[in-house]
């Protein structure tokens, strides 16, 4: 059994460790660490043996996912543009811009988690083959800790997912049906493909 100080004391190493997290994914923020992040990611894509020996033989795949987060994209940025122009009443010039920054932002940003998971499959593919045993801690903190995809769920909460809920109350079929498009599309890419 726990003595109350040692209680007290895991209790405040997992405080740091959380506080350590927070930090560590606030730091994610910062334009220059996005801006070196999304590089590192492009050139793995481009030098990295492994993930492009994982990547070549799939690239039909994620050309089909990639087509179904550019129409969930599309629809989106579409519905927020009609929202826009019939609320934004002397500034309705702004509406195309507005279409295509959500647009854009959602293509973006899920292209780039859809990337970092295919990184992180074809890391885990390549440390099968080579027995490696690798221990990452579980949970969705963990994940956004390391693998520094903060900024691009930022981008799918605001570009995606908002403009989905928005849409729900009056089309909830179709904001239902992108919605599942969007999440079972890289799923299906794993279960039949990879």
């Amino acid at each position: 059994m726990l003595s109350q100080r040692d209680l007290r004391r895991a209790v405040r190493h997992g405080e740091r460790e959380l506080r350590a997290a927070g930090g560590d994914m606030l730091s994610q923020l910062n334009p220059r660490n996005i801006l070196r992040d999304a590089r590192d990611l492009a050139l793995k894509f481009t030098r990295d043996d492994v993930l492009q020996a994982y990547f070549a033989p799939r690239i039909w795949g994620v050309l089909a996912v990639v087509f179904i987060f550019v129409l969930v994209s599309t629809v989106c940025s579409i519905d927020a543009m009609m929202r826009f122009a019939r609320a934004a009443g002397s500034f309705r010039g702004l509406t195309l811009p507005f279409g295509a920054a959500v647009w854009a932002g959602g293509v973006t940003g899920q292209i780039y988690v859809f990337a970092i998971w295919l990184e992180g499959l074809a890391a885990q593919r390549d440390r099968e083959e080579r027995g490696v045993r690798l221990d990452i801690p579980p949970g969705f903190l963990a994940y956004l800790k390391y693998s520094r995809a903060l900024v691009p769920w930022i981008l799918v909460g605001a570009c995606v997912v908002l403009p989905l809920v928005v849409m729900a109350p009056r089309a909830p079929v179709v904001a239902l049906l992108l919605l599942l498009l969007s999440v079972i599309a890289p799923f299906l890419f794993k279960k039949i493909i990879a």
